[in-house]
């Protein structure tokens, strides 16, 4: 089997922007237990944001999604984790990205990009 060309273009639009079963939200979390492929949820989720922008390229089969969040909203945050949902609370985690700790004192903001490329 072959997963053509538009394929791959048709699954980057349904699930960018066209779909109602697509990811929304991006939460951030500090919980430190590895990625797998049967994670569910984050570890220890902190907040969650609807995505500020959603940026769908066809022609590279990729779909950037951003979201952003102030100093009040992250101050005092030990940032191991991140992921992308479907609903605005609980539901389906599309990607989950852990790292070591990323502090924050209230002085900066956070902005996450996460570009999913088909391949």
């Amino acid at each position: 089997m072959v997963f053509t060309t538009v394929g791959k273009s048709g699954t980057v639009l349904a699930i960018g922007s066209f779909s109602s079963n697509r990811p929304q939200y991006m939460a951030i979390g500090t919980g430190s237990a590895a990625e797998s492929v049967d994670n569910v949820a984050l570890q220890t989720e902190t907040d969650r944001k609807a995505f500020a922008s959603v940026a769908v390229d066809t022609i590279n089969n990729e779909i950037t999604y951003t979201a952003n969040w102030n100093s009040v909203a992250i101050s005092g945050t030990s940032l191991t984790e991140f992921g992308i949902f479907t609903p605005a609370s609980a539901g389906s985690l599309w990607d989950r990205e852990g790292f070591g700790a990323i502090s924050f004192d209230g002085t900066n903001e956070l902005q996450i990009e996460l570009v999913l490329r088909h391949v």
